[in-house]
């Protein structure tokens, strides 16, 4: 699984064939075959690896930690996939591997909502809005990052280059935040929204205490 990783990082998902993997190993490509079944079932199981990583990363978990903390740095390092490896992310941030890893990151985040006292409806619902929109933010990431680099510096440019010169009269308001418009970056937008999953749940705990 160690070689398909590095395999899809260096060449990206399109390198990624039981032919390419079978090289890597010095293997006949047939007895990769016996392992999965297909193309989309190795990808599945290079991204649970990723998420493997994610958990070696995260460590233990102390009791003494808050709750959000713990969130927080799950969030970090789902982000952390996105950027060293967009090409894996870039294909599988929607999907669901139900690997080993997975598993174990969905019981570690159900857990850790589950320790702010909510409620176990609200416990699956803030751990399906928080898994959702992190995975989703920094699969956006992941999926710009794959681009060619013209398309990525275009689409980049958009704000200065369509946005700031549009009529005052038309759109004013979009014309007075440019410089913000331009300047905020997509890291800064993921841990907004993690913020907000969190301040959420925090108060619909209090509530119910």
């Amino acid at each position: 699984m160690k070689a398909a990783f590095e395999l899809a990082q260096r060449d990206g998902a399109a390198g990624l064939t039981m032919r390419r993997l079978g090289e890597e190993l010095k293997v006949d490509a047939t007895t990769l075959y016996r392992l999965f079944r297909d193309k989309d079932e190795l990808l599945l199981a290079v991204y649970d690896h990723a998420t493997a990583v994610e958990l070696e990363e995260i460590g233990e978990v102390p009791d003494s930690e808050h709750w959000q903390d713990t969130l927080r740095r799950i969030a970090d390092r789902i982000w952390a996939t996105a950027v060293r490896s967009p090409a894996i992310a870039a294909l599988t941030f929607a999907r669901t591997t139900g690997g080993p890893a997975e598993r174990r990151m969905v019981e570690l985040i159900l857990e850790t909502f589950a320790r702010s006292g909510l409620s176990r409806e609200a416990t699956v619902r803030y751990y399906r809005a928080f898994a959702d929109a992190t995975l989703g933010l920094a699969g956006q990431v992941a999926v710009l990052a794959t681009l060619d680099p013209e398309i990525q510096a275009k689409d980049a440019a958009s704000w200065t280059r369509i946005y700031a010169h549009l009529p005052d009269g038309e759109y004013p308001t979009a014309r007075a935040h440019i410089a913000e418009l331009t300047s905020i970056d997509r890291r800064t937008i993921c841990d907004l929204v993690v913020e907000a999953v969190l301040a959420a749940a925090e108060r619909e705990s209090a509530e119910s205490a």
